[in-house]
């Protein structure tokens, strides 16, 4: 496949080896959380309690009267808490290091300012439970997971479409709420600002752009989530056709940055990925260029689902989906099979609405 180039084992070693390192990273970062706040002893009518400090939303909880259970658990809590702190302290080092490794190698691909974001939406816990990651940006976890480089075409965008859950507003924090996602963006960059207001579309001072979509709300199933956050923010477009990227089990992949530091992404399952995007640029509204860039991002995203992650496009999962996306499989499958028999350069016919079948650019 033309628009692809495999990489080395060099640089798959220390892609995996990296991914590996984070991964271990991000569990006890999230073993850490279990520990914030502290444990303190205070004195209350002469006699000692062992207090929990669980957060500033959440108050402080006793844990009874000194005695040697709780002066074990005093002691225990310190301990593991001191243990954890160190080895976190030197495994972010040790991510450091390798970072500059990640660089060397050519395989820090994703753009630093989207990778900061998404790292940031990871750390606040909105990742694969509120939001996943779509668009060209998910390209870069489809990329990784099969060990190639996509073609650059397919990949360059200045914008991150974020998709909202609807169903899973009862999981936000309350600090969470009110910073809401502009409130996230703008701790990464201070020159986020909405479009407008009650916007979907957050933008930088040098017009990078963050957008916040869902797919349409059932009504009969009563209030669903429109934004992250409480006050002024990004409220999700609707779009048609979105559920159909949550229908399968989401996929999480660590991706390497512009900088070489890792961070996890959380993107639709690839055939789904790609056979919504087919649907995307067949759709007459939509910007010829944009159809056209849909389009070969679609046949990427299957080539890598058939050639690397070895998946079918006739299994339960795939049946499963609407007629709306299965109906393009044979004719998706078979331009593939059609393109790959022909000699190196001539071109296979493309569907109806495609007149130039050249080129990869165009906004995402």
């Amino acid at each position: 496949m033309s628009k692809l180039k495999e990489l080395t084992a060099e640089q798959r070693r220390i892609a995996v080896d990296t991914a590996q390192l984070y991964q271990h990273l991000l569990e006890l970062q999230a073993e850490q959380r279990a520990f914030r706040g502290g444990l303190y002893w205070k004195k209350v009518g002469g006699r000692d309690y062992l207090v929990r400090t669980i957060g500033p939303h959440r108050g402080n909880r006793s844990l009874g009267s000194r005695s040697p259970d709780t002066e074990e658990a005093f002691r225990e809590f310190t301990e593991t808490k001191r243990d954890l702190d160190e080895r976190i302290r030197s495994s972010t080092e040790e991510v450091a290091r390798r970072a500059k490794f990640c660089v060397a190698a050519g395989v820090n691909r994703v753009p630093r300012l989207a990778a900061d974001i998404v790292r940031s939406l990871d750390a606040n816990g909105l990742l694969g439970s509120h939001l996943i990651i779509l668009g060209s940006h998910a390209m870069y976890a489809y990329e990784m997971a099969a060990g190639v480089h996509l073609k650059a075409g397919l990949l360059q965008t200045e914008d991150l479409d974020t998709l909202l859950n609807t169903k899973a507003e009862i999981e936000l924090a309350g600090s969470i709420r009110s910073a809401g996602l502009l409130g996230i963006l703008q701790d990464v960059d201070a020159t986020f600002k909405l479009q407008r207001k009650r916007s979907f579309r957050a933008v930088n001072a040098k017009g990078f752009m963050v957008d916040l979509i869902r797919a349409p709300i059932d009504q009969a199933g009563g209030l669903a989530l429109t934004s992250i956050g409480s006050g002024s923010d990004l409220i999700a477009e609707q779009l048609r056709g979105l559920e159909w990227l949550t229908a399968l089990p989401l996929m999480t992949q660590v991706v390497i940055a512009e900088n070489g530091f890792p961070v996890r992404f959380v993107v639709p399952e690839p055939r789904v990925f790609a056979l919504h995007k087919l649907w995307v640029s067949l759709q007459p509204t939509r910007d010829p260029i944009k159809r056209k860039r849909d389009l070969h991002q679609a046949e990427a995203v299957v080539q890598l689902a058939l050639d690397y992650f070895n998946l079918r496009f006739d299994d339960a999962a795939i049946k499963s989906l609407p007629a709306e996306l299965t109906a393009m499989i044979p004719g998706l499958v078979e331009r593939l099979r059609e393109r790959s028999s022909k000699p190196r350069g001539e071109p296979s016919a493309l569907p109806p609405g495609f007149e130039d079948p050249d080129g990869d650019s165009g906004a995402d």
